[in-house]
């Protein structure tokens, strides 16, 4: 009920930033933070002592989530509302802010803690030691977090060219896949789910990276903004040389 309680108070926190500032796309700042704040309010009421593994997993989590927060913040500060809100809320009827907090900010919590299942697992059970099981998920953990910090430093460094070469980034892991980002995202959170593993019924910590698996690839992420690319005269080329997700060459 403590992490129930601390996931409502957050997210309605961000919606209350979000409403002074005017902008529903806070609440994309607000996403990775949101996951520290989960691991901060468990292991302040949590039941047990925190051991290895529950150090482990909360490093991975703050290390993630402060720099993805640190880089949406830096990347979205000067664009305004994202258009993919504006979009949603064309077909909203009544209060434009009650729609927003109920069909935003609530929704994303809900996904939220549905994405950090493992989190909670890990933080409920007793203070463990390390195993080579945990190790093995937070080298994978590790390794998502690096590909997807490469990845966005590497977008961030072609947006900054003019003129650009063409519409579509090819720098280095976009050479080979359309959204290694995602791909770095979803390694990372299937290693926090193996790290998982260590614990009492560690297994149901995979619901968290299928849950934001499907997602990013079937619901918010990948659709989004290839529907938003696809009518671009350069697509047909570029979807047809570079993969979907996994930053490998198609050939």
């Amino acid at each position: 009920m403590s992490i129930l309680l601390a996931a409502w108070l957050y997210f309605s926190g961000i919606f209350i930033t979000s409403f002074v500032k005017k902008d529903i796309s806070f609440i994309d700042v607000g996403w990775g933070p949101a996951f520290s704040w989960l691991v901060m309010a468990g292991i302040l009421f949590g039941p047990h002592e925190i051991g290895q593994i529950q150090a482990l997993v909360g490093a991975l989590v703050f290390c993630w989530s402060l720099r993805l927060a640190w880089y949406l913040h830096g990347r979205n500060k000067a664009k305004g509302e994202d258009p993919r809100y504006t979009e949603l809320a064309k077909n909203w009827k009544g209060n434009y802010w009650i729609n927003a907090y109920f069909r935003v900010f609530m929704v994303q919590m809900v996904l939220c803690l549905l994405v950090a299942i493992p989190i909670f697992l890990v933080i409920s059970a007793p203070a463990a030691s390390l195993t080579v099981t945990a190790v093995i998920g937070g080298m994978m953990a590790i390794i998502g977090l690096v590909i997807e910090s490469i990845a966005d430093f590497q977008m961030a460094r072609f947006q900054k060219i003019k003129p650009r070469p063409s519409k579509f980034c090819r720098l280095g892991l976009w050479h080979y896949s359309r959204h290694p980002n995602y791909f770095g995202e979803i390694v990372f959170w299937f290693g926090i789910a193996v790290t998982s593993f260590s614990v009492p019924y560690g297994y149901f910590a995979l619901i968290g990276p299928v849950t934001l698996t499907v997602l990013l690839l079937k619901v918010t992420g990948v659709p989004m903004l290839e529907e938003k690319y696809r009518s671009h005269p350069e697509w047909s080329k570029y979807e047809s040389e570079t993969r979907l997700l996994i930053p490998l060459p198609k050939y």
